[in-house]
């Protein structure tokens, strides 16, 4: 009897946690679709958009139209920064600022500095043809809205703040292993990361999207210090917290996916999970309770025979299920069949890449495969095929 005690408990508040998951995401949503207008109280200083970009990202012409409608009063400097002058989006960046010769545009190209990741080289040789203080980084994926670049720099006037930074919505896809890209980073990024940040814990920051101040950005030692690690952005904002800085909760940005590969999926579950144990190391066996109780609920009723208590488990995993299909309709998804199963398997999934002990891991991340060493600092692996 007392295992059902238990067992009750333990689902009353991961399930009020699910619950909660759901309602901040519908309120987070609701509250960057309503547009912030300006303000005479509120400055709005000059900043530079700097774009780290490798290769074509889906439907990039529609997120670049979406930074041509900002309605930003202030001056805005976009930087371009490439690896490789045949990159295949290089084309289509000088289209759009051939069709929108109003806005400011600098397209530049350097090959990855040694030690640095892709993106982090890409956003330091960025931040050099920067020409203004506030400085908002964007990945190309990323589609927002009118008010994104007001929501990203206001909070920013603050000097107690030190960055602002926001989750990533995916959306699309219809065959297996993208719509568990999709579920995968929106569990993280949105219903986990955003919502613990939202509640004051230190998980860390983002870098689909975040904005700083050039002062705290070279307060902190600059870019090239956390462009050793895998996550680079969790590693930045842990050294925020550290500094006594507030991390400011911005705006979600939207993803619109192309059908994905299963090699891509894993790399970034392998990504994720890794860098929560390197980064986030105290918490991560919080992870693993978080993704697994039921199941370890329902193996314990199995071992010991106790039916019982193996239909309060398959009751809280027809909960998860529900909360999952939850998830996917406050992100704007349209829910298909394969839906259904991603929940559970999602979970199962994430509980053995946070618990695998993984040797000398690999991870290929923007073409480039590398090694990962301890703290979560990367080496790049020269030759041969990606490791998944």
């Amino acid at each position: 009897m007392l295992l059902i005690y238990v067992a009750i408990v333990l689902g009353a508040c991961f399930c009020t946690y699910w619950v909660a998951q759901v309602v901040f995401v519908h309120l987070h949503m609701a509250w960057t679709r309503r547009p912030m207008l300006p303000d005479a109280r509120f400055a709005e200083p000059p900043v530079t958009l700097i774009h780290p970009i490798k290769d074509l990202d889906h439907e990039l012409g529609e997120n670049l139209a979406s930074w041509a409608a900002q309605d930003y009063r202030g001056a805005v400097q976009h930087v371009f920064s490439f690896q490789a002058a045949d990159d295949p989006a290089i084309p289509v960046i000088r289209q759009w600022a051939s069709a929108h010769p109003e806005q400011d545009v600098a397209v530049i190209v350097n090959p990855r500095q040694k030690g640095l990741n892709g993106k982090s080289s890409n956003m330091v040789c960025g931040l050099r043809t920067a020409r203004h203080e506030m400085v908002l980084f964007a990945d190309s994926d990323v589609r927002v809205r009118p008010d994104f670049i007001r929501k990203m720099i206001r909070p920013l006037l603050d000097e107690k703040v030190g960055v602002t930074t926001c989750g990533q919505v995916d959306i699309g896809g219809r065959r297996f292993w993208t719509r568990f890209f999709t579920f995968l980073q929106n569990c993280e990024t949105d219903f986990n990361w955003a919502f613990l940040t939202r509640l004051g814990m230190d998980v860390g920051i983002t870098g689909a999207a975040f904005a700083m101040r050039r002062g705290v950005i070279a307060e902190v030692g600059g870019l090239e210090r956390f462009g050793g690690s895998l996550l680079e952005d969790m590693f930045l904002g842990n050294l925020l917290y550290d500094r006594g800085y507030r991390i400011v909760l911005g705006p979600f940005v939207e993803c619109y996916v192309d059908e994905l590969g299963r090699e891509k999926s894993i790399n970034y579950a392998k990504r994720l999970a890794i860098g929560i144990r390197t980064h986030i190391a105290v918490e991560a066996p919080l992870f693993v309770a978080m993704l697994g109780w039921y199941w370890a609920l329902l193996f314990t009723a199995l071992v010991l025979a106790k039916w019982s208590l193996a239909l309060i488990a398959l009751g809280f995993m027809a909960f998860r299920t529900v909360q999952g299909l939850a998830q996917r309709v406050v992100t704007g998804n349209r829910i298909v069949p394969i839906d259904f199963v991603m929940p559970l398997f999602f979970d199962v999934f994430g509980v053995f890449y946070l618990l695998y002990p993984f040797s000398e891991p690999t991870v290929t991340w923007r073409g480039i495969t590398y090694r990962i060493r301890a703290g979560g600092y990367i080496d790049e692996v020269p030759q041969g095929p990606s490791v998944t």
